[in-house]
């Protein structure tokens, strides 16, 4: 219980000073905003428009909320349009996915980089473990997106990797989160005395 309360107390640190809230909030924004784009639910063509003859909301239906395209891609139950060339498809599912993936990737950025400057101002210039600690996280973060990589490795690889798309998001959400508690759980190093000879 002690520990939950020292991560708590760390994240509110962190989170207290104005410019940590601005890293947490833009980088998870980014990465919700890519997740989504990934998915295709975030269409971008200048020049064309995403739905043609639609307007600036075209409702689907609420039959689709839980209907899979893929592992973890889910059906829209409505689309945003509010200018040519620009189109969001709102699956509720992909939206939460989105969100919590962000707000996870945001909270860890956010707290590895409070954490390198804590370290930073006992005298410590390079203290990378926090990053280097929280770098399969974000590896695994992205591993969202497999159908872009059996793209890119081919045809040959796909029906290995196709089996195993059901568990990345898990293991995603799951490396994001270790890796968030290990930033608010390590100890930070004391002020280094300063020895006079």
């Amino acid at each position: 219980m002690r520990h939950v309360a020292e991560a708590v107390r760390r994240l509110g640190d962190a989170l207290s000073y104005p410019r940590y809230r601005r890293i947490a909030l833009l980088s998870g924004l980014a990465y919700a905003l890519f997740y989504l784009y990934s998915l295709g639910h975030l269409v971008i063509s200048p020049g064309s428009s995403p739905i043609p003859g639609g307007g600036v909301f075209t409702f689907v239906g609420f039959g689709n909320i839980w209907r899979e395209r893929a592992p973890y891609n889910f059906e829209p139950v409505g689309i945003i349009q509010p200018f040519e060339g620009f189109a969001i498809f709102l699956a509720v599912p992909n939206l939460l996915l989105a969100a919590t993936l962000g707000l996870l990737l945001g909270l860890n950025i956010s707290t590895l980089v409070y954490n390198y400057n804590q370290a930073r101002a006992c005298g410590l210039a390079r203290s990378f473990s926090g990053v280097f600690a929280s770098l399969p996280a974000f590896l695994t973060g992205f591993a969202c997106c497999t159908p872009t990589l059996v793209i890119l490795v081919g045809a040959s690889l796909s029906a290995s990797v196709i089996g195993l798309l059901q568990w990345f998001m898990p293991a995603a959400m799951a490396a994001l989160a270790l890796a968030l508690v290990y930033n608010l759980l390590r100890p930070l190093p004391a002020v280094q005395a300063q020895h006079i000879s």
